[in-house]
């Protein structure tokens, strides 16, 4: 089973992340998503695959996960292979899909989509799995505590600004106090009012300033979340490199052994072909025993009925002298089968015994 080659990018502060996955240079599968969602919020998915050769297909989905502390939500399954299939060099499927977040708050709570292909790899179906972390789901996102805290350093500067104007107001109050004393009462009146509305606002400033110690706490809090978060990419990374570098050890050594087996077949193939040989004569050599044991038995009865008839002319001398010739063409003959026979079955024991037949080739 072939292994997988894995690249992962995940930008930690941009707004959309991006997913690449391709296996055995046969299928490349392309997701695109949010890195931060909102409890309530909806989002884009889009996935994209591409087959980078000829593959059949017998089963391909998409799930979408929904993960915190109370468990695990379906927020999508969808399939997109459910009978067999072929699909040409160059072909695509892309879906777009829209996916809403439950507005029930979690503790850290994780949005994750899985992948699944059944397709044809080598010489069988082998299926392929993979399962991004694509999103994480907070309450407030990094960009909403960065806009809170833009928007109270404006207050504050303009809370500065206002105390400075009261400050030259009481100072130009002051010197008309000096001026024009017939209008003390009024401007002492006034001044109390600015020192009332200076207090307020210091108040209003000490509190501005907690808010903004709190929400500092919280940005160093998610600056060392993320400082995790990237080591733990790194880790996986490091895995992802290892697994790379044992997938091309099997494979060399896969690549070996389909050397060896082939040039096993093709012993196996000679082999087997002089044993065919071996077998057909064989069977010549057992004919032609059969035949010239045949030819030894009929001149056996030929031999017998020249005796028989010997023995009743036996007072012919002429008779004679033609039973002695046949009789010693008889033996000639009877010579020349032995000899023949001999000699075929000299040359069975010289050959090499018949060589059972190979064991069948291992399944791929």
């Amino acid at each position: 089973m072939s292994l997988l080659m894995l690249v992962l990018l995940l930008p930690l502060a941009a707004a959309d992340g991006f997913s690449s996955l391709v296996d055995d240079a046969r299928l490349k599968v392309v997701l695109n998503y949010p890195v931060e969602v909102r409890l309530g919020d909806c989002f884009t998915l889009v996935l994209q695959v591409t087959f980078l050769g000829d593959v059949d297909v017998d089963k391909m989905w998409l799930k979408v996960s929904y993960t915190s502390e109370a468990g695990t939500t379906t927020l999508l399954q969808d399939n997109l292979v459910s009978t067999p299939t072929f699909y040409p060099t160059g072909s695509n499927i892309v879906k777009t899909y829209s996916l809403c977040i439950p507005n029930v708050q979690r503790r850290d709570p994780l949005v994750t989509a899985t992948f699944y292909a059944n397709y044809t790899r080598e010489t069988a179906y082998q299926p392929l799995t993979h399962t991004w972390h694509i999103a994480a789901v907070r309450t407030r996102t990094y960009q909403d505590l960065l806009n809170d805290l833009n928007r109270a350093q404006e207050q504050i500067n303009q809370l500065r600004t206002t105390i400075q104007t009261l400050e030259t107001e009481i100072n130009r109050l002051r010197t008309r106090l000096e001026e024009a004393l017939n209008t003390a009462a009024t401007l002492m009146t006034r001044l109390n009012s600015s020192r009332e509305e200076i207090h307020r606002l210091e108040q209003r400033l000490q509190t501005m300033s907690d808010e903004y110690r709190q929400l500092n706490d919280r940005f160093v809090s998610t600056v060392g979340e993320l400082k995790a978060l990237q080591a733990t990419y790194e880790t996986l990374r490091r895995e992802n490199e290892a697994l790379s570098t044992s997938y091309q050890q099997l494979l060399h050594d896969y690549r070996n052994l389909t050397r060896e087996y082939s040039m096993l077949q093709a012993s196996f193939n000679q082999l087997h072909e002089l044993y065919e040989g071996l077998v057909g004569r064989h069977e010549s050599a057992k004919q032609q025993i059969g035949y010239l044991q045949s030819q030894l038995d009929e001149t056996s009865r030929e031999l017998a009925d020249l005796r028989l008839r010997y023995s009743l002319l036996s007072d012919e001398n002429l008779l004679h002298r033609n039973i002695a010739y046949a009789e010693a063409f008889l033996i000639l003959a009877a010579v020349v089968a032995a000899a023949s026979y001999g000699l075929s079955r000299r040359r069975m024991l010289r050959s090499p015994p018949a060589l059972p037949p190979p064991p069948p080739p291992p399944n791929t």
